[in-house]
């Protein structure tokens, strides 16, 4: 039974396949949903107008308020907690050589900055009043730079892991 858990459930991170599917599970839900609205509302907005831009508007709307609403009840708290939690993940990966921590921060630090441009597009919408085809352009250029930040974010954690792996005589 030993031998199963280390060929499925591994814990070298990078050359487990368990953390690829995370991995790619996440990045797909963080391109898919932008301030919690999915690409389809925000597409049919656009293709259809009228009724599915009030939607779309609404949706918009409410998850800004919600995100500024948590954002802004601690501030000062939540960036220090979340740069403490980073910076131990960081030190425990890369100085201690903990390659489950390796692979936690390789996957944790580009979505807290994707979570940072959310908050920043939330502040926007937020004081810009956006609306219409504004409001769209918002949301697909922010779409398109989480991606852009997922894709090299893969490429870099894809690039570690195999160096790991094959450079590291017990990963």
């Amino acid at each position: 039974m030993e031998g199963f858990y280390e060929e499925v459930i591994g814990s070298r991170s990078f050359a487990s396949i368990w953390y690829w599917i995370v991995y790619a599970l996440l990045w797909t839900r963080a391109t898919h949903w932008t301030l919690g609205v999915p690409y389809e509302d925000a597409r049919n907005a656009i293709v259809h107008g009228d009724q599915h831009m009030i939607d779309f508007e609404t949706q918009m709307e409410i998850n800004t308020r919600k995100r500024m609403a948590v954002f802004n009840a601690y501030p000062v708290i939540a960036v220090g907690a979340i740069a403490f939690l980073l910076a131990t993940v960081f030190m425990l990966g890369f100085s201690f050589g903990i390659q489950f921590m390796q692979a936690s921060f390789l996957l944790a630090f580009p979505l807290t900055i994707v979570t940072v441009l959310s908050l920043r597009l939330a502040t926007v919408v937020d004081a810009k009043g956006l609306r219409g085809s504004d409001l769209y352009r918002a949301y697909v250029w922010h779409r398109r730079t989480k991606q852009a930040i997922g894709g090299v974010s893969i490429f870099c954690s894809a690039f570690w892991g195999v160096s790991q792996t094959l450079f590291s005589p017990y990963a």
